[in-house]
């Protein structure tokens, strides 16, 4: 039985929630279902992960991270499933009003938590989102902060930090991060001009060891990553000006850089900035090399690499046959529906007891709005009750 476990568990993590129509808690559409349904300027309930989150459109460009470190942005990224990275299988949800409790820089225990809200479809930083918010029914406490395990990062800012090898460009050189570690860079250079594809300022330019002869460049750690390795997220897109195909491939070392283990090779480079998500689950200590695996001379741009911690993630976690209580809110109202009789007790955010009721059945407390922690015997809940 202990073996069949961790099955059943990821089964239950990946299969997505039952389809509903929208019009209730109970019932919430899907974000596939809500992306279906293209801006059509009607309220909905809608429910799905907490994935990331948005922080700006600007000159054609959308800017969201899907991993920590977080802004604390006012808009969430929600999406069927969990470990998407899809911008397109997406929505953003408008938190304006919500930000100071739920955004994910303070609350990083939200991200991979499901949520559930009520509010307009309609375009959202050009993309079909969910604004105006009547309800929000906050992930179920308490939460397992995944973020934790996301302390790798890199992100090429820095040039000064770049040294190079020699006099010509793809000579090689290191990288010593502010963020995670020291990069050496073979066939590989500094890529801040306007042709590189980057996040922000700059990424990791890999091209060959003669620039357009010799090997294939990468960039590799040069010291170990002892927690093991969960997933690896990066962003990659072809050099602006090269305009034939190129490809990468993740590596990895557990003898400190000695020998190397393919972990994907042959992944295509697509034209524009694409964010790749790779699940190793590996513990123990590695070191990670990212590198083009064609031999052409087009150029590819490496930017925001995330690579977690070995863990399991929380979301793969049995769902009960059935929830016995269900709480939501309603203007000036707690709502809930109990398959059976329990107990349950109604908190400020402070922790002062506001109500405690045994409930049965269908019905509602009245409640003046504001933020509440609702406490059931199998989990608790914040609740915002609105006017």
């Amino acid at each position: 039985m202990k073996q069949l476990l961790p099955l059943i568990l990821l089964i239950a993590h990946i299969l997505p929630i039952m389809a509903g129509d929208g019009s209730s808690a109970q019932s919430p559409l899907t974000v596939t279902q809500a992306l279906a349904r293209k801006n059509d300027h009607k309220s909905y309930y809608v429910s799905g992960y907490i994935v990331g989150e948005y922080r700006d459109y600007s000159n054609n460009k959308h800017f969201y991270y899907l991993a920590p470190p977080f802004d604390g942005t006012s808009a969430y990224l929600i999406a069927d499933d969990v470990d998407e990275i899809d911008l397109n299988r997406m929505m953003p949800v408008q938190i304006k009003d919500y930000v100071d409790n739920y955004n994910l820089d303070e609350n990083p225990q939200y991200w991979h938590k499901r949520l559930t809200v009520k509010g307009t479809l309609t375009d959202y930083f050009t993309l079909p989102g969910i604004k105006n918010l009547t309800d929000w029914i906050a992930p179920a406490e308490p939460l397992d902060d995944e973020a934790r395990y996301w302390n790798f990062y890199e992100t090429f800012e820095t040039k000064k930090a770049y040294t190079p090898d020699g006099s010509q460009m793809y000579s090689g050189g290191t990288y010593a991060s502010a963020e995670t570690c020291l990069w050496k860079f073979v066939g590989a250079t500094y890529g801040n001009s306007s042709n590189d594809m980057k996040w922000d300022n700059a990424a990791a330019h890999l091209r060959l060891t003669e620039s357009t002869s010799g090997e294939p460049g990468y960039i590799c750690m040069l010291a170990d990553k002892t927690d093991g390795i969960g997933y690896l997220r990066l962003w990659a897109a072809r050099y602006k000006e090269d305009k034939g195909s190129a490809s990468f491939g993740i590596f990895l070392s557990n003898d400190q850089g000695k020998s190397w283990e393919a972990i994907q090779t042959d992944v295509a480079i697509e034209k524009e900035l694409t964010e790749y998500q790779f699940k190793i689950m590996r513990p123990g200590t590695w070191r990670v090399k990212i590198a083009k695996t064609d031999n052409s001379a087009n150029g590819i741009d490496i930017d925001n690499i995330h690579i977690s911690d070995y863990y399991t993630p929380s979301a793969v976690v049995a769902a009960p046959a059935e929830i016995p209580v269900r709480l939501w809110s309603a203007p000036g109202a707690l709502c809930f529906e109990a398959s059976q009789p329990a107990d349950i007790r109604i908190y400020t955010l402070a922790g002062v007891l506001v109500n405690e009721q045994h409930i049965a059945g269908h019905g509602s407390l009245p409640l003046p709005a504001g933020f509440y922690l609702v406490s059931t015997p199998t989990t608790q809940v914040k609740i915002i009750v609105r006017e």
